[in-house]
């Protein structure tokens, strides 16, 4: 049962993005992986805002991947790289975080990570077209994501969430590097026991576990797309118990216990932005 679901979605794992798209409408997640569409205008420009943010700390590796184990390799290094930074810059952003959750691989992307006061303190970034807070609805979902990232970083420092767990699943140490891109990276200077993959991801490993401590204080910030100003800052506490209960109901779908389920009738204002909305998706139409 747990593979039909994620085959059925065309999918090797499951993101922190779908929990929170879940808490929306579980239908409609389930359906934007089934009848996938090109990015709208409207994502385009959440993701420049983003890059905007991510280009004044983001460290990139300029080789271009030639295979699946280089864009691995890449992933890590500029996650290795990135995070090493805080040191001098106490900030970064876009840090990739993996886990688990009853056996399913889990991944994320933390928007950034920020030192203070002897603590890491997690921020996600959200683009709106509002000019204030966005509603309850909307709030709920990046509630679950950020305590979802709090939850992953947590294990990734404890050493509950290791390389060997990470190996393991993903088959890390049975993948080999590109020549020209292995090439690429001895040219670069990179020193020797990390220009593969074992090393580069034992080190982002050890970078991550190295972490201070993450504050229970979780922020979400909103960002107008048009002015590009932060419209509201939103401070969340981590609920450990919340979320596990949160997760345990997702779960169910994942574990092809149930099917994906529609939102509820005094929910089905949602239906009015849904693309799905009288087409794959008729439930309240």
């Amino acid at each position: 049962m747990v593979a039909n679901v994620l085959q059925k979605l065309r999918k090797k794992s499951i993101s922190v993005s779908d929990f929170s798209s879940q808490a929306w409408c579980e239908k409609q997640m389930e359906l934007s992986y089934l009848y996938p569409r090109t990015p709208t205008k409207q994502m385009q420009e959440g993701s420049a805002i983003h890059h905007q943010i991510q280009d004044k700390v983001y460290i990139p590796l300029m080789l271009q991947p030639e295979k699946y184990p280089d864009i691995l390799y890449k992933e890590a290094y500029e996650n290795y790289v990135n995070i090493a930074s805080m040191s001098t810059k106490g900030i970064c952003r876009e840090v990739k975080v993996y886990g688990s959750v009853n056996g399913f691989r889990l991944s994320g992307k933390i928007d950034q990570l920020k030192l203070e006061n002897g603590m890491t303190f997690i921020t996600e970034d959200k683009t709106t077209d509002k000019t204030g807070a966005p509603s309850n609805a909307t709030i709920k979902l990046h509630v679950i994501q950020v305590r979802l990232y709090k939850s992953m970083l947590d294990g990734l420092i404890s050493g509950a969430y290791t390389y060997e767990n990470f190996s393991n699943v993903y088959g890390i140490h049975e993948m080999s590097l590109s020549r020209n891109f292995q090439s690429g990276l001895i040219d670069m200077g990179i020193a020797d026991e990390l220009t593969n993959l074992e090393g580069i991801y034992k080190k982002m490993f050890d970078q991550i576990k190295n972490l201070p401590n993450v504050s229970d204080v979780l922020e979400l910030r909103y960002i107008n797309k048009s002015t590009k100003e932060i419209v509201s800052n939103i401070k969340v506490n981590y609920d450990k118990e919340d979320l596990n209960n949160t997760l345990r109901r997702d779960m169910e779908y994942w574990n092809g216990e149930r099917e994906a389920q529609p939102v509820q009738e005094m929910e089905k204002w949602k239906c009015n932005s849904c693309r799905f909305f009288g087409k794959e998706c008729k439930t309240w139409s």
